[in-house]
């Protein structure tokens, strides 16, 4: 996540700070999947204490790790539907060319054999000699 942070691979501010977030929830699901594992041993060895598992973790029942991964998937469908909607947002206002009759972009057709269209315009004030 830092390594993204600084190297910032993505052209647009939003990709990259999905792409950390998304980093940074990923690492801390690792880190639950592997507490919930030390707990479940903790609590099965017969030399440990009662309660030594809270002591160990911070944790006194296992459900409480898997509400904090349940939580994290939660933040990270968060942040994609922000980032969705700051996208949608952003293409929505991209300007196009569209026709003054119908106010709908035109309908371009090639004829056989053409590859290009041709899109020619200029400004009164600089297309003049």
């Amino acid at each position: 996540a830092v390594g993204l942070a600084i190297v910032r691979p993505y052209k647009r501010v939003e990709d990259t700070l999905l792409a950390v977030a998304a980093s940074l929830v990923l690492l801390l699901s690792f880190l639950c999947a592997n507490w919930t594992t030390i707990f479940i041993k903790v609590e099965e060895r017969e030399d440990c204490g009662p309660g030594y598992e809270k002591e160990l973790l911070g944790f006194s029942d296992v459900d409480k790790i898997g509400y904090a991964m349940i939580g994290l998937a939660a933040v990270a469908v968060f942040f994609a539907f922000v980032g969705g909607f700051v996208a949608l947002r952003r293409f929505a206002r991209i300007p196009t060319i569209r026709l003054a009759s119908t106010r709908q972009a035109p309908e371009l057709t090639l004829a056989t054999g053409m590859t290009y269209h041709l899109f020619n315009s200029h400004i009164w004030s600089t297309g003049q000699d």
